[in-house]
């Protein structure tokens, strides 16, 4: 309902409070940039300082690519140069990485710090570094985490700096709660309905006539991006195989006694939680609920929505690692129903509420078996893949060639066709990349055909031996190959240059007082057809009409142009209906706590400026501009 609200009033400070922790590949399950290859930046230099210390430019590049990655679960073929394009450059991505660290800084020079054991907590919940027990595994992060060429430090100072931007921004943005005087002239714009008239004034391509030779060449010339085809690489990859794997009965009883605890009687808790930054909120709240509303009501009126206050169903000592001992003994002795009373932790207050109770009892061996085979197989074959990579990885260390690796590990090799960076092939429009040449694209254009081979991880439990087998430049394609399309283009092109100028001729009769329907008989065109919409409307729909977005772009009585898929649109505004009271009061109720986050975040982004203040940053404009020119495939990697 507030989308186009809240597109507005986002900044980069939402983001900011979510963490810009350098190993968020880990966290979201996506690979790291460049696979197992590590990355590689514009030179040695850094992108900035941020209080005396260097911000790498690896770093920023990491960030840009977490960006995409995350970008593209909405738009699968979106690349970098697109994504870069669409926000302005990678300038946006460097102020939003540099404030995030501007903020750690002034938490330390104010004494602003997150505990090892805070750490810790953060570490365990990583689903990443979860073992077969669905518990966190060292041996599992340790493995991770050398895969991706990540040190534990590195791990641990980046979740330090999120950790400590929690700290500081939850307790300033929580419970912002605004009065129903600032709501209503939201709620009425986006209410109010708009209604006009619409008229087309259409694009006649038949009355066109074809370009001539010269005019072709021209075209051709002065549009040549669009008739070229980008750089194409044909890779070639090995994925690593195991045979399969049986589990003994000795194995599985071995594992079953190895999981006692897993298998013995448990109890688990449903909770629901609010986090409040004084003891007085916190208090307020629990009273509230004690004087019989829902929890949940309570926290809504609090400025929580319902994903901001469930916790999913907690085991005890998870529940300690990410609160406090004596906030879990609370929660775990509550009864079903109950809250526990305000309770203080490095986070706030915390109010918490037992949705259910969750006996779990005891599973025979037996009754245990698939689960115990599945998690045997899935360890075994992550150890025999560990093994398998780490002969991989030494032998290409040693100087193996492609073929000799795939040779002597009796792999299976699969060779592409000419594909793009997105992973599209010109030469054959039917061809889609699978989920592993998806994995290897990044890495495959980063690589040169002289370069050895490389191992890259190709999902979770997947990896792949890569080569680059051939380069194919980017080009024009040539002219008599794209002329029909060329001369479709010009035509289309013309038509709608010339549907534009007959809409324009007409729109200035109607702004001197022609009557509309009168003004498109008179040359020959349909009568305009009524149009009524308001902005809730329209945020409901993925993409309005162009028709309708313009109806809120214009005062009542005015009239102006908009592009139509085919000719042009005439758009005329003739009044805005006011909504009736008690449908206004309805919205506002709706929108209040939507807009008590966009008030939380503007609250946000002043702490921010006023805390970057504080903190001097240097930024390093070559380095940003090479590295800008890298994302976008303007200038290879290490060039200065």
């Amino acid at each position: 309902m507030l989308a186009f609200f809240r597109r507005a009033l986002g900044s980069w400070i939402v983001v900011a409070l979510l963490g810009v922790i350098m190993i968020a590949f880990i966290v979201t399950g996506v690979s790291s940039p460049t696979g197992l290859g590590g990355l590689t930046g514009p030179g040695s230099d850094s992108v900035a300082t941020v209080d005396g210390r260097s911000i790498p430019t690896a770093d920023v590049e990491r960030r840009a690519q977490n960006e995409l990655n995350q970008a593209r679960q909405q738009q699968p073929d979106l690349d970098m140069p697109k994504m870069l394009a669409a926000i302005g450059g990678v300038g946006p991505i460097v102020d939003q990485y540099l404030n995030g660290r501007a903020l750690e800084a002034w938490a330390a020079r104010h004494g602003i710090v997150a505990s090892n054991r805070l750490i810790d907590g953060e570490i365990a919940s990583i689903a990443a570094f979860q073992g077969t027990t669905g518990r966190f595994d060292e041996k599992t992060m340790r493995a991770i985490l050398a895969q991706q060429r990540i040190s534990e430090a590195s791990l641990r100072d980046g979740l330090r700096g999120d950790l400590v931007r929690r700290q500081l921004l939850i307790p300033i943005s929580s419970g912002m709660r605004p009065s129903p005087a600032m709501i209503a002239p939201y709620a009425g714009v986006l209410v109010a309905n708009r209604s006009g008239l619409v008229g087309l004034i259409p694009a006649r391509p038949e009355a066109v006539k074809p370009p001539t030779d010269a005019e072709i060449a021209a075209w051709y010339k002065s549009h040549i991006a669009g008739y070229s085809l980008p750089e194409r690489r044909v890779l070639r990859y090995a994925p690593l195989t195991l045979p399969p794997v049986t589990p003994t009965d000795a194995e599985i009883a071995a594992q079953y006694k190895a999981d006692a605890a897993k298998y013995a009687a448990s109890e688990a808790r449903s909770l629901s939680q609010v986090v409040l930054p004084t003891e007085a909120a916190a208090k307020a709240l629990a009273a509230k609920v004690a004087s019989g509303t829902p929890f949940a009501a309570a926290a809504t009126q609090a400025g929580f929505a319902a994903t901001d206050i469930s916790l999913g169903e907690q085991q005890r000592d998870m529940f300690e690692t990410i609160t406090s001992k004596a906030i879990a003994d609370a929660a775990f002795s509550a009864p079903a129903g109950a809250i526990t009373a305000p309770m203080k932790s490095v986070l706030g207050w915390h109010v918490v509420h037992v949705d259910a109770i969750n006996n779990k009892a005891a599973r025979t061996l037996e009754q245990a078996r698939p689960e115990l085979i599945a998690d045997i197989v899935k360890k075994k074959q992550a150890e025999g893949l560990s093994t398998l990579a780490g002969k991989i990885e030494d032998a290409i260390g040693d100087g193996a060639t492609f073929d000799e690796v795939v040779k002597a590990n009796k792999l299976n090799v699969v060779t592409t066709p000419a594909v793009t960076s997105t992973g599209a092939s010109p030469a054959d429009p039917a061809f889609k990349p699978d989920p592993v040449v998806t994995a290897l694209l990044k890495a495959g254009f980063l690589a040169g055909v002289d370069d050895e081979p490389t191992l890259e991880r190709t999902g979770p439990d997947g990896a792949a031996v890569l080569d680059v087998a051939r380069v194919e430049a980017a080009a024009p394609v040539p002219l008599a190959q794209v002329k029909a399309k060329i001369i479709q283009d010009m035509i289309a092109d013309r038509a709608q240059a010339t549907a534009r100028a007959t809409a324009q001729s007409l729109l200035d009769k109607i702004k001197k007082g022609a009557d509309m329907a009168a003004t498109l008989a008179a040359a020959g065109l349909t009568a305009p057809s009524p149009i009524s919409a308001s902005q809730m409307e329209l945020s409901r729909i993925q993409q309005p009409p162009a028709a309708a977005r313009t109806l809120f772009q214009i005062p009542p009585g005015k009239a102006t142009l908009a592009p139509a898929p085919n000719g042009w649109f005439i758009i005329k505004v003739l009044k805005i209906d006011t909504p009736a009271p008690q449908m206004q009061t309805a919205i506002a109720q709706q929108m209040r706590n939507e807009l008590g986050r966009a008030m939380g975040d503007e609250i946000l982004e002043q702490f921010a400026h006023a805390a970057n203040a504080e903190v001097k940053v240097k930024r390093n404009p070559k380095a940003i501009a090479d590295l800008g020119r890298q994302l976008t495939g303007q200038a290879p990697a290490g060039e200065q």
